[in-house]
């Protein structure tokens, strides 16, 4: 006997978006913004600016010659006037500018928004977005003006390695001037110590980053770098296990001294690919299709560069200046405050055409800095060969 067919009257609910299934992806942090001074731009000046750097003044001769002390009869001044030797001193002139970045949201219409599922927590996670998207254009513009005012940059392509003092803004600049073409090491401790007497020896012992007895200096680079240091070479790896026991065990990233260096973990660091000389810059991130709109994701080239950027960081080498808001400069002259470090501005503009009821908003993100060069010289940047760590498969069972 056959069953009645049970017809469906009821009208379902369908795709509906699960209570407290909101989710937010972020990317890590970098340390940037914790190590670059900040200060604030002076107003009523030129658009260009200059600061002054007095240089040092230092006996040339190998071996300078000291006068004995004679009773000279008859000449003029007597024993009282010595032979003299001139001394020569100068000073080095270097120019900064303002520059400054623009952002703009998406517009929303309020409209559209009354059927919007979890509507304040989807709001609120819109901005924290633009807000994470701000700070990582700041950490990029921080290291970006490092490696552009350090006075020393190092290709890794040999001992010693090939390396340009005149502050040129590329790689492939720096090739050029040094005559060298790709790294072919990673960065080694040897490397490090050669200039880590060379800083100290150059005056860098008052702004190292901590004492211990010596200066301590920072070295910024990427974790696999800092983790390579300690475990590709056999004797420093047996000094940690010794004398640190903890830090074999510490995850990447975190701070740790070595013969006079600081390691600090930069995730983000710049990468390139380099062919005979010429170095292109690989973009950290990459943009691709979302369900709704796009996300950004760590760009896979990025990910499988063969070079990157490391430093030996001083923050005396620049100050990063953020001008002020221009309000009330004059009776009669009222303008509304920009927020230079780009706090999220909401801005709602009515337009006769595009706006007229005032219901459609954007948010907008100024950011400007004058990058103060002050002691170039206390900075050094590296390019070098860079490797993921090892897999170090087992492939069978141990007995």
């Amino acid at each position: 006997m056959a069953c009645t067919g049970i017809t469906d009257y009821l009208i379902r609910e369908s795709g509906r978006y699960l209570e407290g299934g909101i989710y937010n992806r972020v990317f890590g942090r970098s340390l940037w913004m914790n190590l670059t001074r900040r200060g604030a731009y002076p107003a009523g000046l030129s658009e260009t600016l200059n600061v002054l750097t007095n240089e040092r003044s230092a006996p040339y001769d190998a071996d300078p010659t000291w006068n004995p002390v004679v009773v000279n009869d008859g000449a003029e001044g007597g024993s009282c006037l010595p032979p003299t030797s001139q001394l020569q001193i100068g000073s080095t002139s270097r120019s900064f500018q303002l520059y400054r970045r623009a952002l703009e949201g998406p517009d929303f219409c309020a409209e559209e928004l009354r059927t919007v599922f979890a509507l304040t927590e989807r709001l609120n996670l819109i901005t924290k977005t633009l807000s994470d998207h701000v700070q990582i254009e700041w950490e990029m513009r921080d290291r970006n003006e490092y490696f552009r005012l350090c006075k020393t940059k190092v290709i890794v392509d040999g001992c010693p390695p090939s390396e340009d003092t005149d502050m040129l803004a590329t790689w492939t600049a720096e090739a050029s001037a040094a005559g060298a073409t790709c790294p072919t090491s990673m960065v080694t401790q040897g490397i490090l110590d050669r200039y880590y007497l060379k800083l100290v020896r150059d005056g860098a012992t008052p702004v190292a980053f901590d004492m211990t007895g010596s200066p301590v200096l920072a070295f910024v680079a990427e974790p696999e770098t800092l983790d390579s240091l300690i475990r590709d070479n056999t004797d420093i790896r047996q000094d940690f296990r010794w004398a640190e026991g903890r830090a074999l065990l510490s995850s990447l990233g975190v701070k740790r001294t070595y013969r006079g260096f600081m390691h600090m973990a930069d995730l983000y660091p710049n990468r390139y690919s380099c062919n005979a000389g010429t170095y292109t810059k690989i973009p950290t991130f990459s943009q691709a299709a979302a369900t709704k709109g796009f996300k950004a994701e760590v760009n896979a080239t990025w990910t499988t560069a063969s070079y990157s950027e490391s430093y030996i960081h001083s923050n005396s080498v620049f100050e990063q200046l953020v001008p002020s808001p221009i309000v009330t400069p004059a009776p009669g002259f009222t303008f509304d405050p920009v927020n230079y470090t780009g706090q999220i501005k909401v801005m709602n503009i009515p337009n006769r055409q595009c706006n007229p009821d005032g219901n459609i908003l954007y948010h907008r993100m100024i950011l400007a800095a004058a990058s103060k060069p002050e002691l170039p010289e206390h900075g050094v940047a590296f390019i070098s060969l860079r490797c993921d760590p090892a897999c170090n498969l087992i492939t069978s069972c141990t007995t």
